[in-house]
């Protein structure tokens, strides 16, 4: 028996972009999902159309930026034209679906927006692009009545299914906090530096490896997660969270001593992102709270189990409680999984309608509460408990307990506090008094603290 999807006309895709995911992409859909008809040219395994609920894709055009350049994978040449233009794609008429795997917020936003406005749906993995336009992306699509849809699963925790779970998973639940590990790189690096690890050395390994780029920016300073973050947050909590308001630390400044004070905590290091309701009257009923950070995290909590380029998502709601979302956060495969399940979805009209079908007029208060890791580092000074005892009190800041190690250099000698919770504004109020005074080198390091409850 035939089915319905089976026998309608094969969905033409153009794809911008070739690279590791693009790559992918090609594979699974040419040669796993039947777009190529030439067992000699597909790509291995070519085991033809599996699946007959599904409408049959092909990829139809490429857009690269240089035609000479060698690809990982193997081109169709019977079914697929690779060009340079990217008009070639957004305005052939023939082209029913774009998918965007090329990066970037330039031209990136133009192939999206165009592609949408001339009835084109598409799918992207493009988490930076998503979460700077998200409101013009959003409107885009909802202007169209239905005519196009935008799927972006791949854009947040590689081949994790987190997007398709906030977009219809919790209709009728309320979400109080999202939090994760949503960076593999940084997963990567930061357990190769508890193992002993210089960052220097650990970064030039992640790069040689291909964990991380040649500029490593995007991951090290935590702007990769701040993106991912943001578009989570919309997701969740309906409201629209301007990337750049979001406080941003990396892992630039963690040193191995940290994990020496964190193993004394019982507590490893983590890249976390988190959008969390604050509480005014009640249990998460106040304003939203975003910010990305590295944070200790105790060796019993879940999130420290996630170890290499792993992420991990944790979504905590009124209904179900805590309930968390593993897998791998990047890489060939992973990553063009989530995209050709979103091209599966549009080819056949399950994909949401509404990409971010939350709304909400939730205010923003980055100000949270927590219990802080303070590192500072003086230079041997007598009466440094004292010293720093009166200005957490100046601060308004409550010492819970202060660590350090014997002094093997009077000149860089290092130590630290652990807090009880205060607010975020507090703790950098009292990093600042530190900082000015002449026992301090640098300004102090800053770690939110997770409690074994979250």
């Amino acid at each position: 028996m035939t089915s319905l999807s089976s026998a309608l006309s094969p969905l033409k895709i153009g794809m911008v972009g070739a690279g590791t995911v693009g790559g992918g992409v090609y594979e699974i859909i040419m040669g796993r999902l039947g777009g190529s008809t030439s067992k000699a040219s597909a790509p291995t395994p070519a085991t033809g159309f599996q699946n007959p609920s599904l409408r049959r894709c092909v990829i139809s055009k490429i857009c690269v930026r240089d035609l000479k350049k060698s690809r990982n994978f193997q081109i169709d040449e019977s079914a697929t034209e690779v060009v340079t233009d990217v008009k070639s794609i957004i305005e052939d008429d023939s082209i029913d679906m774009v998918v965007e795997v090329m990066g970037g917020t330039s031209l990136a936003r133009t192939v999206v927006l165009e592609s949408l406005k001339r009835g084109k749906s598409v799918v992207t993995a493009n988490k930076a692009l998503v979460a700077a336009h998200l409101d013009e992306i959003h409107e885009t699509v909802l202007q169209s009545n239905g005519k196009v849809k935008i799927a972006f699963e791949a854009a947040v925790c590689g081949g994790i299914p987190i997007i398709q779970t906030l977009q219809g998973c919790f209709c009728g639940d309320l979400v109080n906090e999202v939090m994760g590990i949503c960076n593999g790189t940084t997963n990567y690096m930061l357990g190769k530096m508890e193992e002993g690890a210089d960052y220097e050395d650990v970064l030039k390994e992640a790069q040689e490896l291909g964990y991380a780029e040649a500029d490593p920016t995007a991951d090290v300073e935590g702007h990769d997660v701040r993106a991912k973050i943001a578009i989570l947050a919309k997701l969740a909590f309906g409201t629209t969270v301007s990337v750049n308001s979001i406080p941003c630390n990396g892992i630039t400044e963690i040193l191995p001593t940290d994990f020496e004070y964190a193993k004394l905590l019982g507590c490893t290091i983590k890249l976390v992102g988190t959008a969390v309701r604050l509480s005014k009257f009640g249990e998460h009923d106040g304003d939203l709270s975003v910010c990305v950070a590295p944070k200790l995290v105790p060796k019993s909590h879940f999130l420290a189990s996630t170890r290499g380029c792993g992420n991990v998502v944790a979504i905590d709601t009124a209904n179900l409680g805590l309930t968390s979302y593993g897998g791998p956060g990047a890489g060939r495969f992973p990553t063009a999984n989530s995209v050709v399940a979103d091209i599966c979805r549009v080819a056949n009209n399950t994909a949401s309608a509404d990409p971010f079908p939350l709304s909400s007029s939730i205010k923003l208060d980055h100000d949270y509460a927590s219990r802080f890791y303070i590192r500072f580092s003086f230079t041997g000074d007598v009466g440094i408990i004292g010293k720093v005892g009166k200005l957490s009190g100046t601060c308004g800041v409550s010492i819970n307990s202060f660590l350090q190690k014997p002094i093997k250099d009077q000149v860089f000698a290092d130590a630290v506090i652990t807090t009880e919770e205060c607010k975020f504004s507090q703790v950098a109020a009292l990093c600042k008094e530190i900082s000015q005074e002449n026992l301090s080198r640098v300004t102090p390091l800053v770690m939110p603290m997770l409690s074994d409850a979250n």
